[in-house]
């Protein structure tokens, strides 16, 4: 009976995505199973070729087509490159478990599983990737380039749907040059000591759409770069993890603007960092963060809840009587509320050289719980050089 249920539910898996496709291209359809290009699930084989091998035959066919990895043992694939342009839409139907190799040549591969030059592509399935990130992790400190777990390059009007990444060995999914991506469902996860390991990472890419995600990771759960512009993240939670991150900045010349970037309806949990802002302090390079709204988000023991550090300096040598040169404005933080784990729960240190401008904190709600005698009490606020203003009920006492 079980099996019965569990066939049923790939079947319709594999027909509502087949109907979600035709919303993106028309025409044919067509059904391509992995283990016919000689895909084999005993965990030591490499797949590679087999995965490569179905994705050129979809990639020539018109219309639309799916690549199907079965559910049912191992699947190990050392690197694989999707990429296009291809005739016609793809739908990468993950439902089988897909493992990373794990001996110590493979720690600075560039990628894993990476999709590039694609339009129309759908990623999904109930599957996991396996990313090998605890034979890895001992060696970060010693290694320069470790793979991304699944990374998209320069890919248009995609999805990708119900994916969970475990245990990366850098980066579990990241975005690069995108347009129009949405992200429902995922789910990443790696130990909170994993190095490096952040959920979500976007850079150069507009128009994405993260929803009903869960972020337990080791770095920043949802990590924003230069030239990222029109994000959406959605009902998501946090926790453990870094929190949510924009920058850092200002490091390199040129770099692009990050703006339009909407955090609503999420959840952070033991978290080292709420919503954060960092731009490196002097010597920094000009750049802009601007049109930010953070709203309706529940903070449960996080350590630094809502902060602006304009003098990120990990690795010291800056001169902090030179403010950053990198400008943060239109930044509206509403309905914010929960437990911080440190007592000063709101830090705006902004630039000296460019203060933050239009900021507004609006019903923020947050107390701090003492950790040593467990009572929870007023939290404080602390802020430098910002320009803005406050409005309804703020506590900590608002410092703008």
């Amino acid at each position: 009976m079980m099996a019965w249920r569990s066939d049923l539910q790939a079947f319709c898996m594999l027909m509502f995505f087949l109907v979600s496709a035709g919303s993106v291209v028309s025409g044919k359809r067509a059904v391509l199973n992995v283990k016919d290009y000689g895909a084999v699930t005993d965990g030591q084989t490499d797949n590679s070729q087999a995965f490569s091998e179905a994705w050129k035959a979809a990639c020539k066919q018109k219309g639309r087509t799916v690549i199907n990895v079965p559910k049912g043992g191992k699947y190990y694939v050392r690197q694989a490159s999707f990429e296009g342009p291809c005739k016609g839409s793809v739908v990468f139907m993950i439902r089988g478990d897909v493992y990373a190799p794990t001996d110590k040549a493979s720690h600075t591969l560039p990628y894993w599983i990476k999709f590039r030059y694609v339009d129309n592509l759908i990623i999904a399935g109930d599957g996991n990737l396996y990313g090998g990130g605890r034979s890895a992790w001992p060696y970060k400190s010693q290694m320069q380039v470790v793979p991304h777990s699944l990374r998209l390059e320069f890919v248009n009007h995609a999805r990708i749907d119900r994916i969970r990444s475990i245990d990366s060995k850098d980066k579990h999914i990241s975005i690069y040059g995108c347009n129009d991506v949405r992200m429902n469902r995922i789910r990443t996860t790696a130990p909170h000591d994993s190095p490096n390991t952040d959920g979500l990472h976007i850079a150069m890419s507009k128009r994405i759409r993260v929803t009903d995600s869960k972020f337990d990771t080791g770095d920043d759960c949802v990590a924003v770069f230069s030239g990222s512009h029109d994000l959406n993240i959605t009902g998501c939670s946090c926790g453990p993890g870094h929190g949510f991150s924009i920058g850092s900045m200002g490091r390199s010349p040129n770099e692009d603007p990050i703006t339009k970037i909407n955090i609503q309806n999420c959840t952070l949990s033991h978290t080292d960092n709420g919503f954060r802002i960092k731009t490196w302090a002097a010597p920094s390079h000009p750049t802009l963060a601007s049109d930010i709204t953070v709203e309706d988000v529940r903070m449960d023991n996080v350590h630094n809840p809502i902060i602006i550090d304009q003098n990120y300096c990990p690795q010291g040598g800056c001169d902090d009587k030179v403010g950053s040169q990198v400008q943060i404005k239109n930044l509206k933080l509403k309905d914010i509320w929960g437990i911080s784990s440190t007592e000063t729960a709101v830090k705006l240190q902004c630039s000296s050289k460019k203060p933050c401008q239009g900021v507004v904190l609006e019903d923020i709600n947050i107390l701090f719980r003492d950790l040593e005698t467990r009572k929870i009490r007023d939290a404080l606020s602390s802020c430098a050089f910002v320009n803005g203003f406050s409005r309804g009920k703020q506590s900590p006492k608002a410092c703008i």
